[in-house]
């Protein structure tokens, strides 16, 4: 027996006589406009497939919003215990709705997780946080990390040794390590466990003695302390003892401080490691204390220190800032424009300008950053505002920068990987497509035609549909089109309401065996004739293949659509690069 909660209220599922029969909860009113979700579902099935089929103008009734009806032929996708700890592992919840807004991480949702390692299968379950985490499908980093202290806090002991030895390799950086400490915290009194055993402090030190001596030094002195824990404190509760003298010197940096070190390391013959490490960390000594902005700018050069590394008052000057920008990754370049441009360390014509739209349109640069052409799409649209998210700080726009992420937009669609899956894609025409995106200062239209341009420059096999309440209209959306060209073509189709079924119905009827559907719309407000789950059902039923359906609500908080026992069923709240992972996971049946 499945039970199933939604808006609708609460519905009891039981096998009858080799079918399906949905029951209402005899304690429970019904609501109005439900009469027929009782029905037999063969004859609730026949009847939608006569309408998919062009051969009936009469509809099933109206379901509620939320509520799914399971179908046998056309049933869902499996979901397994292993795809619920998947999607907690990529954005941090069992379901099968990924939201921009962050989820606070709690045994209330890692329940799968628990019930895994109960049925004997911890150590597969630590593999899995491994995999997530060194192959870069997480759209969130923090969920790994709370499933790892998890396994690590849990009684199994196989479990548990595999846990720690992988602390090293899914806690890439420090920041990590203090997060993971911290959720091994906050875990001690519901899981009923100690804190700073033997095993956290081997793993804890081998974390330090394990990686190289200079990466240590940069990490240490870029990450000093986050959400309560500092480097001195793991080193102290973890009696952490060096592997070789050049992690020592970081040790000692560490917990004693710089003058110690001088003292300890000045007059003796260091290796060339050693020494390696001391001359970098007397740069970035030298650098914390010094008023000359020239020797400031000298140490960032030749020991490419980074803004961390610097005082609030260094990076208040432009000469400054423009020496970290000849180094400053792609990524972090896009997020700060705005800010170089108001601070006037950009400005038209100059030779920092030019750097920057250098860059940009570097497709070398773009290649090795695995920029997204979505990621840019936020930074030109934020950028071409001519203020920040928040309103704060306001700039004049350089147009030699705009088109630098023009083409930047356009290049970078070579990080984009084909699936060489069968898509449909259906963009909601409703007038509100024009509002901006939650996570984003992009609007809903310019998201979706983003999206919609990777799908038809990177895969072979696609439809472009716009529809609302009306008739589906194919779009002739080329690989050649520009942003501007695809966005005229999708919104020169005036439309109504939102129905987002009709891009499902329209495939059936027209025999198209799509593998993926994705619908762009503002906001699910709307549920037709047929629920889209019920109409992918009978999609999946007609032409024989295991289709999914991803409805992408580009300004909604929350919604239902999915069908929660349904692994071929996603919903995305909102749109962020968080959600690139999650697209492209559940594309490849990763989640």
């Amino acid at each position: 027996m499945t039970v199933y909660v939604g808006p609708v209220g609460r519905w009891r599922r039981e096998a009858f006589d080799g079918c399906e029969r949905v029951e209402r909860r005899r304690s429970e009113r019904r609501p109005a406009g439900l009469g027929a979700a009782t029905a037999d579902p063969r004859s609730q099935r026949r009847k939608t497939m006569e309408m998919m089929d062009g051969s009936s103008t009469e509809a099933p009734p109206p379901s509620g919003h939320g509520q799914v009806l399971r179908s046998i032929v056309g049933g869902p996708l499996e979901v397994t215990d292993m795809t619920r700890l998947r999607r907690f592992l990529c954005f941090g919840s069992e379901g099968n709705t990924y939201s921009v807004k962050e989820l606070e991480l709690g045994m209330d949702n890692a329940l799968v997780l628990i019930r895994l390692i109960e049925d004997g299968k911890g150590c597969e379950v630590v593999e899995e946080i491994k995999k997530f985490s060194q192959e870069g499908r997480a759209a969130k980093t923090n969920p790994a990390i709370f499933a790892l202290a998890v396994c690590s806090q849990h009684k199994d002991m196989k479990t548990k040794q595999a846990a720690f030895e992988a602390v090293k390799e899914v806690c890439h950086l420090a920041t990590h390590l203090f997060s993971f400490v911290q959720f091994r915290k906050e875990l001690r009194e519901g899981m009923k466990c100690g804190m700073w055993g033997r095993a956290l402090r081997k793993a804890v030190s081998d974390w330090y003695n394990e990686k190289d001596a200079m990466t240590l030094a940069v990490m240490v002195t870029k990450y000093k302390q986050r959400i309560g824990w500092s480097h001195k404190d793991l080193l102290r509760l973890s009696h952490m003892k060096p592997a070789n003298e050049a992690v020592a010197v970081v040790n000692k940096y560490i917990t004693k401080g710089w003058k110690e070190v001088q003292a300890t390391y000045s007059n003796k013959e260091n290796s060339d490691e050693t020494a390696k490490v001391l001359q970098y960390l007397e740069a970035v000594e030298k650098a914390k204390h010094s008023p000359d902005e020239l020797e400031v700018i000298h140490l960032i050069e030749e020991h490419r220190l980074e803004p961390e590394q610097l005082l609030t008052n260094h990076l208040k000057s432009k000469e400054v800032r423009r020496t970290l920008l000849r180094e400053m990754p792609v990524p972090l370049l896009l997020k700060n424009l705005g800010r170089m441009t108001f601070d006037k360390v950009l400005q038209p014509g100059s030779s920092d300008s030019l750097l920057v739209c250098e860059t940009l349109q570097n497709e070398w640069a773009l290649k090795k950053a695995k920029v997204h052409p979505f990621q840019i799409l936020m930074a030109l649209q934020t950028y071409k505002k001519g203020q920040g998210n928040r309103g704060k700080v306001k700039w004049e726009t350089d147009d030699a920068i705009l088109q630098a992420l023009e083409t930047a937009f356009n290049k970078s669609f070579v990080n984009v990987e084909p699936t060489g899956k069968r898509f449909v894609l259906g963009v909601d025409v409703s007038s509100s497509m024009s509002s901006t995106v939650l996570g984003t200062g992009v609007s809903a239209t310019a998201t979706a035609a983003a999206m919609t341009m990777a799908v038809a420059r990177t895969e072979v096999d696609f439809q472009i549909l716009v529809f609302s309440e009306g008739p589906v209209i194919p779009c002739a959306i080329t690989p050649d089109m520009s942003l501007a060209e695809v966005t005229a073509e999708l919104v020169k189709t005036p439309g109504g309401g939102t129905d987002c079924a009709l891009p499902i119905l329209w495939a059936a009827q027209n025999e198209i065996p799509a593998d993926v559907f994705i619908i762009f719309t503002n906001n699910v407000t709307f549920v037709g004739k047929v629920h889209p789950a019920e109409a992918l059902k009978m999609h999946r039923e007609k032409m024989g293949v295991s289709s999914k359906l991803m409805v992408c609500g580009l300004t909604s908080n929350g919604f239902t659509i999915a069908d929660p026992e349904d692994r071929g069923m996603l919903d995305i709240c909102g749109f962020d690069s968080g959600a690139l992972h999650v697209f492209r996971n559940f594309v490849l049946d990763l989640i």
